[in-house]
């Protein structure tokens, strides 16, 4: 039997115009969440930066639904690098066009 791994979409934002590449983000990410859940580095969190704008300090990060909501608390309570970026969450959505509907400003496509 195949286990599907549902996609879930988190609308974030951080201090705007800073030089961070989506990448950098990503390697963050991966960093606080890890030790924070206690899994290996990646191993089973699906997380991928999707869209990233520097000018506003807006993005769109995708991962699995099954640790969504370790994902979410761990981002919230960080102390690292994250809480220095000022990363917030705006919301989670099952897909991108209702995230950027409910979340995103209208300048961020």
């Amino acid at each position: 039997m195949i286990k599907v791994i549902k996609r879930r979409y988190i609308a974030f934002r951080m201090k705007p115009r800073i030089k961070i590449s989506k990448r950098e983000i990503y390697h963050v990410l991966i960093r606080e969440i890890s030790t924070s859940i206690n899994v290996k580095t990646g191993n089973g969190l699906y997380i991928w930066v999707i869209k990233f704008d520097a000018e506003t300090g807006l993005g769109i990060i995708r991962c699995g639904h099954n640790y969504l909501d370790q994902i979410l608390h761990s981002i919230q309570e960080s102390r690292g690098i994250l809480k220095e970026l000022k990363f917030r969450t705006l919301g989670t959505s099952g897909s991108i066009k209702t995230l950027k509907r409910k979340f995103l400003s209208k300048e961020f496509k």
